[in-house]
């Protein structure tokens, strides 16, 4: 709930605020540096971790500046500049550096929770209030009348976190005054035990399903979520009873598309992902727990949104974390064209 704050927050300063014009220059960087790390130029940032890790700048993979093409200094040369080719500030950089890279939080929340996992590179940048239009109470520039930001979520930040509705959630400090209570909520409220041991014994079952461009829901967090099952109860005891399927350019209802421009430059048939049938999610986890069915580790999505595990479809491959779709060869609307692939982050160079 305080993720879209902290972005406010970093942008109170007027020299930090990415603005609407920057949107198709941040997408098209990030298409640039991710569209291809899947093996195809086709406009769908498929190896997501790989992405992660190039403009994670707190990442040991990657590059040390990813965005050093764009960096104008201190001052925006043309503001109002909307192309591919706009510049950014250093403050605006630093502001996507916050967005994309894990939040550490200056005390350790419930569970031992260090940091919020922020967002995934995308061709959405903006979506979900991500970059907003307008300057807001508190902030530099803004108009004497100008309204408190507001976003899903916000009155668990004034309500909750500040208990005064009516505060402005752009005041709230990281470790400061209200450090205890946000430490009180947070073990009330927080999903992120990594603990299941007990649901697992009872023959417990999960099937989790995430889009890399949800703009609402963390995707960042929900795959830091996972991991961390992972690194407290091991892999093996993780595939008995757990999947965490990542639909690629999936959004926050699990449809997505690719952009209409790719990682070179060149234009693209803009191709649809469709969302998969949560009927066949459900059908999925009950053959799990009442017939022993584990569900494969790599689905099949054809355009109806049916799951199954025929690759011979149009459609796409639905990897369970950290996979993703690589593409090995033939028509790139058939999923046979892809293989399920780990992420190699040891390829990316510091």
């Amino acid at each position: 709930m305080l993720a879209p704050e902290l972005i406010r927050i970093q942008e109170k300063p007027l020299s930090n605020w990415v603005t609407p014009a920057k949107v198709k220059t941040i997408a098209t960087e990030f298409l640039r540096q991710s569209d291809t790390l899947d093996g195809l130029a086709d406009g769908i940032i498929n190896n997501y971790m790989a992405a992660r890790a190039v403009f994670n700048i707190k990442d040991k993979y990657g590059p040390k500046d990813p965005w050093a093409r764009l960096r104008a200094g201190n001052t925006d040369p043309a503001p109002d500049d909307a192309s591919a080719d706009a510049k950014l500030t250093d403050g605006q950089i630093k502001t996507l550096e916050l967005v994309y890279s894990p939040y550490k939080f200056k005390t350790p929340l419930a569970n031992g929770v260090k940091s919020f996992g922020m967002w995934l590179p995308s061709t959405g940048p903006n979506e979900m209030g991500l970059i907003e239009g307008s300057r807001f109470k508190g902030q530099e520039g803004a108009a004497e009348n100008a309204p408190m930001h507001r976003h899903l979520g916000v009155a668990g930040v004034t309500g909750f976190l500040m208990q005064d509705l009516k505060a402005n959630p752009l005041d709230y400090v990281e470790g400061g005054a209200l450090k205890k209570r946000r430490q009180e909520i947070s073990k009330w409220m927080d999903a992120t035990n990594p603990d299941l041991s007990a649901f697992y014994k009872r023959g417990g079952k999960i099937i989790m399903t995430i889009g890399t461009m949800d703009n609402l829901a963390s995707d960042g967090a929900q795959l830091d979520y996972y991991q961390s099952l992972i690194d407290k109860m091991g892999k093996k005891k993780i595939d008995d009873f757990a999947r965490l399927f990542v639909v690629p350019q999936g959004g926050h209802g699990l449809a997505g598309k690719s952009y209409a421009v790719n990682g070179l430059r060149e234009t693209v048939e803009v191709r649809n992902h469709s969302r998969p049938s949560q009927d066949h999610n459900i059908d999925l986890l009950v053959s799990w727990v009442e017939q022993k069915q584990a569900p494969a580790k790599t689905l099949v999505v054809d355009e109806s949104g049916k799951i199954g595990t025929d690759k011979n479809v149009k459609g796409y491959l639905l990897c369970s974390y950290p996979n993703y779709p690589r593409y090995t060869n033939g028509p790139i609307q058939m999923a046979s064209s892809y293989i399920s692939a780990a992420p190699n982050l040891k390829a990316l160079k510091k």
